[in-house]
């Protein structure tokens, strides 16, 4: 039984790669690749990897069934060291949450609330570990009077102190201690100052109104976690700041209320990512009356965020993706599919009902059991604008957002470029969440990720 699953995984591996594994060669025929450009998939391609980077990419030939490959998704903001049950990631651990991310597209990871990333990555190198590249950015900075906490995760108040082991952003986290944080006159002096040095400063509200118009205020290009209802938004402040909403952090909270729908939940991206469906879907026991420990959102519902979210227009042309892995009931690859389902859901647009050209009134059907209103019926979404936003989702998980991190391979896949990739066997605009299951991951030509085999002959 063992040989024959080992020969099934080899001839399914050998159908597009027959030398990933030791020579980093690849050559993969008529597969239709992500346009960036274009925002769609192309016509039939044939693509050739050298040592980990795409050397050719050319006209191939018409197949009934070919491959599609995407670019290498980028997440901006993950902690490895939170094991998303509430507490510390253990070294046993490691190895399949470096994977998680692999399972579900992802060829960089951003991460935020570690300490140091140093120990992490020699342990890959000495064990071999297949991981998507890391970047850390800058230590974070809280406000003076909230304890920093253990390990130095944090820098105390807004003194500037870089570390060249890290990129160039700098998180300012602008939770509040009894009403009290920075002031505004700060903010600006440090993000002035942060810019000068060639650093992006970075805000972090909380979900909190008077962060938000503070970092708005205070002209910061960037801002992370969801927008409260009624933030004061102008029109500039609309064209010039990126916005990563980390929906699902407070969408998680909200499932502990309705087991339920927890239960259903669990189902659904069991389904779409193997490795919490095989380690990670029962390791969680859903209590509506226990709050996440440590927790910095304020107790406000999901519904207002949701609302915001959708409402905001101009806003969600600036997104920038970042899934929050590491808070409680989100882990590597799964908290990605949770906040691209509510990205995909809230921002897909109603259904209009038709009205009587004539006398601008419902049509027959309507006049007999009964009349519609004019409004939009969010119940129903228009087939016709899902896969314009699922292009934009995924603009968002690969350029913009690999941009945003510096990404190698600028979350394209281009001829001179490093070969970061997932390959999926249809075409990801046709359903929900179709960027999810991938079939494989392949990172700097080397296949990294493919789900084994769980019967004889087959690959779930």
């Amino acid at each position: 039984m063992k040989n024959r699953r080992l020969l099934s995984l080899t001839l399914f591996l050998s159908a597009f790669a027959p030398t990933i594994l030791l020579s980093q060669n690849l050559k993969m025929k008529s597969v239709r690749i992500w346009d960036s450009e274009k925002s769609n998939f192309s016509g039939f391609l044939d693509l050739e990897v050298v040592q980990g980077k795409i050397i050719s990419i050319k006209e191939g030939t018409v197949v009934p069934n070919p491959k599609y490959l995407l670019p290498g998704f980028c997440d901006a903001s993950v902690t490895i060291g939170s094991n998303g049950r509430g507490g510390k990631t253990s070294r046993d651990e490691l190895s399949t949450y470096l994977l998680g991310y692999l399972a579900a597209g992802f060829s960089h990871i951003e991460s935020v609330g570690d300490p140091t990333l140093i120990p992490l990555q020699n342990e890959i190198t000495k064990s071999k570990w297949f991981s998507p590249i890391l970047t850390q950015s800058q230590k974070p900075a809280l406000y003076e009077e909230i304890s920093a906490g253990e390990g130095g995760l944090y820098t105390s108040g807004l003194v500037l102190s870089f570390d060249s082991k890290r990129n160039r952003h700098l998180p300012i986290f602008l939770k509040e201690a009894e009403n009290r944080g920075f002031s505004q006159t700060e903010l600006f002096a440090k993000r002035r100052e942060g810019e000068e040095k060639g650093y992006l400063p970075v805000a972090y509200t909380f979900a909190d109104k008077t962060s938000w118009e503070d970092a708005l205020d205070t002209g910061y290009a960037v801002i992370f976690h969801p927008m409260p209802e009624g933030t004061n938004l102008y029109r500039a402040q609309k064209r010039d700041f990126l916005w990563a909403p980390m929906l699902s952090v407070l969408y998680l909270q909200s499932l502990r209320a309705n087991p339920e729908q927890w239960k259903a939940e669990v189902s659904l991206w069991s389904d779409l990512h193997s490795v919490f469906g095989s380690r990670w879907k029962d390791s969680l026991a859903v209590n509506a009356e226990e709050e996440e420990e440590g927790t910095v959102f304020r107790a406000n519902s999901f519904s207002e965020y949701q609302a915001t979210f959708q409402t905001e227009a101009e806003i969600k042309r600036n997104l920038l993706f970042a899934s929050g892995a590491g808070h409680w009931g989100l882990f590597p690859g799964q908290a990605a599919i949770v906040e691209i389902r509510l990205w995909e859901s809230l921002l897909t647009k109603p259904k209009e009902r038709k009205l009587d050209p004539v006398a601008n009134r419902p049509g027959f059907w309507a006049s007999l059991f009964g009349s519609f209103s004019q409004n939009l019926v969010p119940t129903n979404a228009d087939p016709d604008s899902l896969p314009q936003i699922r292009r934009e989702i995924i603009q968002t998980l690969t350029w913009k957002t690999c941009s945003y991190l510096g990404a190698d391979h600028g979350g394209r896949i281009r001829t001179g470029g490093p070969a970061h990739f997932s390959i999926h066997n249809e075409n990801p605009l046709k359903r929900a969440s179709g960027i999810f299951p991938i079939e494989s991951m392949v990172l700097g030509g080397k296949l990294v990720y493919t789900p084994k085999p769980t019967k004889e002959g087959t690959a779930k």
